[in-house]
């Protein structure tokens, strides 16, 4: 009876961090999609030779930034080659915001875009990955 209920709170216990780690991934993806799509968007708006704000290229540095501090604590959950690709395409989008170019930078928030898209879809909150 004992060994039953020891059973019991192991699984509990297993499914219980298996949800918490699904919602740190979720919510740190939510925010990642909103901010990249918030961006896109600004840029999508800037003339095609025309320079970048200063907000924008803020902006780009602040997520650029979360994410780094982001990405090492969810190498623990996230395979580390999923998190290189999402970090290579932000990098390769925030320098060509700094260097205001429009048709670059939106080659490469498009693909970020993309990659969040992917890996939140893979990695999200389902009864699939708790279980």
């Amino acid at each position: 009876m004992i060994r039953v209920g020891l059973v019991l709170l192991l699984i509990a216990t297993i499914v219980g961090l298996a949800t918490f780690e699904q919602i740190y991934i979720d919510k740190a993806f939510t925010r990642l999609e909103a901010e990249a799509t918030a961006i896109t968007q600004m840029v999508s708006q800037i003339p095609y030779k025309g320079e970048f704000d200063e907000e924008t290229k803020e902006r780009m540095a602040n997520l650029h930034s979360w994410w780094q501090n982001k990405e090492h604590k969810m190498g623990v959950f996230i395979r580390h080659i999923d998190l290189s690709y999402i970090s290579d395409a932000m990098i390769y989008a925030k320098n060509f915001i700094d260097f205001d170019n429009k048709e670059e930078a939106m080659a490469g928030l498009g693909r970020l875009n993309y990659l969040i898209d992917t890996y939140s879809t893979v990695y999200g909150l389902n009864g699939f990955n708790i279980l």
